[in-house]
């Protein structure tokens, strides 16, 4: 050989291995396929299951307020909490806020509402309020040192659109916390951060936590399994790799092999630049994204065959091993009847969904109008087992606030052809 030659040659080898050692790299973390194969069953037909128990948590007045949403679900040393944000009558708006209720006998009876968070600025109509005033978001629960904090995001609303046509307009004051107690004493409320953000006139500074507090509570929805699902913001969420905004994703589940899945509400073309545009590029689809790394990094979100109309959806494994999602799976909009379905699918790998379950089916008229109001249905699912049952919290056209009990058994006894 030449002068040279054994260099080159031993650089070459070391590519060449180094570029096999990638490619094996990239097999074995190929990105999975989520699907939605209830439909390919022969002779399908939707199931309505037939052994539920629904509830009543709220049946909305103007005492009561009439915007009720962003229901969550915990069962913690024996009690079932149940919150939502609530609102004298339109959605985002000057006074928002979280309330809650609880149960002792696992939903046999239930306290009387109570506010979870105090109302951070005047509690009106938006057409009172005339400028925006914060508002809060639910981010539900969380466990730190053997005891129970109530979450909750604090935003207020921009008078115009930034960024994108189709981008929430919003900024964000904070996040707030306070420990919630199984007899539903509360602790006193703390921002999530170092400081305090200087309150609305007339209304009370709110101090920020105890450090090394906040930093358990802010890891603690940095892992995977607690990743929050209702914050926004321009852009909040990754662009899908076909340039779609998403937002609202589900709770991340974890596959057999250690990669967790979660899903995204499509929110239409980011190209967008009117609502008509905008809405007919949507593909009433969830779309997926996975992480290989423990939720460092996630891919992004490719669109599915799964149906969606475009809302918030909820997910979660059965004590049996089974996945689930909860979504609203009628593949229009939800001003056409999209959000009329709530339904529950089930897969035995966390990627093939091939059985569907009707949870509620056609909702009552709407009795209240109110801003962001106009599509009614079954609304913003969430869940929890507690012992036998599924748990299932929703909103009745922005306005009431149930909850279903569902025996697991039924669930597990559902097939892929009824």
């Amino acid at each position: 050989m030449r002068k040279g030659q054994p260099l080159r040659f031993s650089l070459l080898i070391c590519y060449v291995f180094a570029l096999s050692l990638a490619n094996s790299t990239l097999k074995a973390t190929e990105q999975p396929v989520v699907k939605w194969t209830v439909q390919d069953a022969p002779g399908f037909r939707y199931h309505f299951l037939e052994k539920s128990k629904t509830t009543n948590l709220l049946y909305a007045t103007p005492e009561t307020g009439t915007f009720n949403l962003h229901g969550y679900l915990h069962y913690y040393q024996g009690v079932l909490f149940a919150s939502w944000d609530n609102h004298a009558r339109d959605e985002n708006s000057s006074g928002q806020h979280g309330v809650f209720r609880y149960s002792t006998d696992e939903g046999k009876t239930w306290s009387e509402q109570q506010r979870l968070f105090p109302p951070l600025a005047n509690y009106v109509p938006a057409s009172v309020a005339k400028v925006p005033k914060p508002f809060q978001t639910s981010q539900g629960f969380a466990e730190v040192d053997g005891r129970l904090y109530g979450v909750t995001c604090v935003d207020r609303a921009l008078k115009k659109k930034v960024y994108r046509f189709n981008e929430v307009s919003r900024t964000r004051i904070g996040l707030l916390a306070r420990e919630v107690r199984v007899d539903g004493t509360l602790g006193p409320v703390f921002w999530l951060s170092d400081q305090s953000p200087v309150p609305e006139s007339g209304y009370p500074s709110i101090p920020a936590g105890v450090p090394s507090l906040v930093a358990k509570l802010s890891a603690y929805f940095k892992e995977p399994a607690h990743l929050p699902q209702l914050l926004f913001k321009p852009r909040q969420w990754p662009d899908s790799d076909d340039e779609h905004r998403m937002t609202e994703p589900t709770q991340p589940w974890r596959l057999e092999d250690g990669t967790w899945v979660r899903l995204y509400r499509n929110q239409g073309t980011v190209h967008g630049t009117t609502r008509a545009e905008t809405e007919a590029s949507r593909p009433r689809r969830h779309y997926a994204s996975f992480s290989f790394d423990n939720g460092e990094n996630w891919t992004p979100p490719t669109r599915t065959n799964f149906p969606d109309t475009g809302a918030r959806a909820n997910s979660g494994q059965l004590p049996n091993g089974r996945y689930y999602v909860i979504n609203n799976p009628l593949a229009m909009s939800a001003r056409q009847g999209g959000r009329q379905m709530l339904a529950i699918s089930l897969s035995e790998d966390g990627l093939n969904f091939d059985r569907m379950a009707v949870i509620k089916f056609a909702a009552p008229p709407q009795r209240y109008e109110g801003k962001s109001k106009g599509a009614g249905g079954y609304q913003y699912p969430h869940s929890v087992v507690v012992g036998n049952h599924l748990w299932v919290i929703y909103s009745v056209n922005k306005e009431d606030v149930e909850v279903t009990r569902i025996p697991l058994k039924e669930l597990y006894s559902l097939k892929y052809t009824d």
